[in-house]
């Protein structure tokens, strides 16, 4: 039984490549020619992704709709002292209060779609001279930043439990009193959704990489 050589030509989404695998098959000499489309990886990635970028999204569309309430909440509390010189009792207490919380609600949003602040002067150098290199660095960076919101996840969570356990609270008595527990329990939230986040590009970072190792690896040896 003799060996045919078979071409399968995959033509690869989005650019003009084509990557030429042999197949031995038994029977007669035949050539087969079959165009088929590789999936997208990126696409898959964020098809799996998807379910988090739900919980990201809700959070700082929570978080958003609260700028909004503390902002109606402090202008009343201006119109009232200005006009009626009564300041609204609380809104000193929960704006320190929703400023934490907020924090911790939008930061891995903020993180995802690449507005968390950070200097990027350096980075840039690289990145025009040494791609890969600044991919490595970036990646990094983020297993830093997993690193760093697990530290504070760790810390925050006895506090949650001690402010729970004594029901601490934010005021005066007879005045106004807020629990601060569920923005204890916000930080704990955040900080978990940051690390996942962190975790995930920097997944992206290094398979970026890997893929563009694997182009170059192709590109070297189609040209020999």
């Amino acid at each position: 039984m003799d060996y045919a050589l078979a071409t399968l030509n995959y033509h690869v989404i989005g650019t003009d490549n084509h990557l030429k695998k042999p197949l031995h098959c038994r029977g007669s000499a035949f050539l087969v020619t079959l165009n088929q489309p590789l999936p997208d990886k990126r696409k898959m990635a964020e098809k799996k992704q998807f379910n988090f970028d739900i919980v990201t999204s809700t959070m700082n569309s929570i978080g958003t709709a609260w700028v909004f309430v503390l902002l109606i909440i402090i202008n009343l509390d201006i119109f009232s002292r200005f006009l009626f010189n009564r300041p609204i009792r609380g809104v000193p207490e929960i704006v320190s209060l929703s400023i934490v919380a907020l924090v911790f609600m939008q930061i891995a949003h903020t993180l995802k779609v690449g507005r968390l602040t950070r200097s990027e002067t350096l980075l840039n150098l690289i990145r025009r001279k040494y791609p890969q290199a600044a991919k490595v660095l970036q990646g990094i960076f983020h297993l830093v930043g997993a690193g760093l919101f697990a530290i504070i996840l760790q810390g925050s969570y006895s506090m949650f439990i001690k402010a729970w356990r004594i029901d601490e609270y934010i005021g005066a008595e007879g005045d106004f009193m807020a629990p601060v527990w569920p923005v204890k329990l916000i930080i704990l939230v955040g900080s978990a959704v940051a690390i996942i986040q962190f975790l995930l590009l920097s997944i992206t970072d290094f398979s970026q990489l890997a893929e563009s190792a694997e182009s170059l690896t192709g590109d070297e040896g189609g040209s020999t």
